[in-house]
């Protein structure tokens, strides 16, 4: 499921077994979790797990009161992040956008996901952790016989980058995300499945934001040249977010 690009192409991800689903992620509204669980019930399976890719609110904030009482695993530092900082978010974008599209209650992971290899129902499934691309820590999902590649924001397609840091950890990940050549199919965190394409594409943009940091003084500066270059791409309200991170305002 892709969220409408006023909400970031947030996108949710279900995994679909014989008698079980996964479900990747519980989007930034209350409205989107609810088409989720709406589309989920359709399906007539139980989740039996609900991951959390990493600690942006954007990916588990909107899933509290439709998903109240499945069962949520993440990685530990992501877990202790959500406990600290999900509360804040909600007192956060409430005051924003009212109680609406905030979902009042918070759905906190209680298991861990941990690396490695499982065979569930005849299907392969992968887990591992990636380090320093979008988010400080994040989970990946790899379905090795299918081809698909489960990135969540270690990808984003046809929207805006979420950049406050460094881009070199990023480009690291997604330099060897281009080594495993087996998978042809990418379910990104924001925006719509892709090909192996988007993994090139987002590396320019990459070293589109580093060409601009180097000529630039400002934050007008910097979303002019970057809207430019980039004037299709969805999200534009990610850059007006983080651009006071990158250049704070001087007092």
């Amino acid at each position: 499921m892709v969220a409408p690009t006023s909400a970031f192409a947030v996108t949710s991800h279900i995994i679909e077994f014989k008698s079980q689903l996964f479900v990747v992620d519980g989007q930034f509204f209350a409205p989107y979790a609810a088409d989720l669980k709406a589309y989920i019930s359709k399906l007539g399976k139980p989740v039996t797990r609900f991951y959390i890719s990493h600690e942006h609110p954007d990916h588990y904030l909107g899933m509290g009161d439709a998903f109240p009482d499945v069962t949520v695993y993440d990685l530990p530092g992501v877990r202790h992040h959500i406990e600290e900082d999900g509360p804040r978010q909600i007192a956060i974008w409430t005051a924003r956008l009212g109680p609406r599209m905030v979902a009042q209650h918070l759905t906190l992971p209680s298991r861990d996901a941990t690396a490695g290899i499982e065979v569930i129902e005849g299907v392969t499934v992968e887990f591992a952790t990636v380090k320093d691309s979008e988010a400080p820590e994040s989970l990946v999902i790899k379905l090795p016989e299918l081809g698909v590649y489960i990135a969540q924001d270690l990808l984003y397609n046809g929207v805006h980058l979420w950049l406050p840091g460094p881009t070199d950890g990023w480009r690291n990940a997604l330099e060897s995300l281009l080594a495993e050549t087996r998978y042809t199919s990418f379910l990104a965190g924001h925006g719509q499945p892709a090909g192996r394409e988007v993994i090139e594409q987002d590396l320019a943009y990459l070293d589109t934001v580093d060409r601009i940091r180097r000529s630039v003084a400002n934050a007008a500066d910097y979303k002019s040249q970057l809207l430019k270059a980039y004037p299709d791409l969805a999200g534009t309200a990610l850059l007006d977010i983080y651009l006071p991170l990158v250049y704070p305002a001087k007092k």
